[in-house]
């Protein structure tokens, strides 16, 4: 069994834990589905690789999140900021809870300057006032509240989860953080 078809596997066993009919539906979680990507998301991507992020849909697949995290989360939703990209996937269950996993890497402004991942980093970071260091994760990883950054080499992003209180909100952080190093890493990212 190769490496893709164990997340696919761990996914349709969480799907079909999480997804328990008897429970009358207001304690269903479901994954809220994304629509294909309209063409303008699909030129923000393109616009954000020229200016040195990775190809944001390559950053992390559905089926990992699922296998991850252990909730079925919907397709992946682009998002960006005029310094990132990325990608969220959202499950949601029938009380209004939900569960929201983002991965961004960040990328040039789009003034002529070159993509420099440590700079980019370093400011980021900045603005996390009490955070705590991840060790043996890139060359540098930070985490506060929900929010891991990473560097590695010429990427640098971060992992954003909002999931309700009590979720193992770090745990999850940490291990869409490192499959998506390993994504990088590996050249299944980029």
């Amino acid at each position: 069994m190769g490496f893709t078809d164990r997340f696919k596997e761990a996914a349709e066993a969480a799907r079909s834990s999480l997804q328990d009919t008897r429970l009358g539906g207001a304690n269903t979680i479901r994954g809220v589905q994304a629509v294909a990507p309209p063409v303008d998301d699909i030129a923000i991507a393109r616009r954000a690789q020229a200016l040195g992020a990775p190809d944001p849909y390559t950053l992390i697949h559905h089926d990992e999140v699922v296998a991850l995290t252990g909730l079925p989360v919907g397709g992946p939703f682009l998002t960006w900021a005029d310094d990132d990209v990325g990608i969220k996937y959202v499950a949601e269950d029938g009380r209004g809870r939900a569960w929201t996993f983002g991965v961004h890497a960040g990328h040039a402004h789009g003034d002529g300057a070159p993509f420099d991942a440590a700079s980019w980093y370093r400011w980021m970071v900045q603005m996390l006032d009490g955070a705590e260091t991840v060790p043996g994760l890139g060359d540098d990883a930070i985490y506060r509240d929900g929010l891991l950054y990473v560097l590695s080499g010429r990427y640098a992003y971060y992992v954003h989860v909002e999931a309700p209180e009590g979720s193992p909100v770090r745990r999850w952080a940490a291990a869409l953080a490192r499959r998506v190093l390993d994504r990088l890493v590996s050249g299944e990212a980029g």
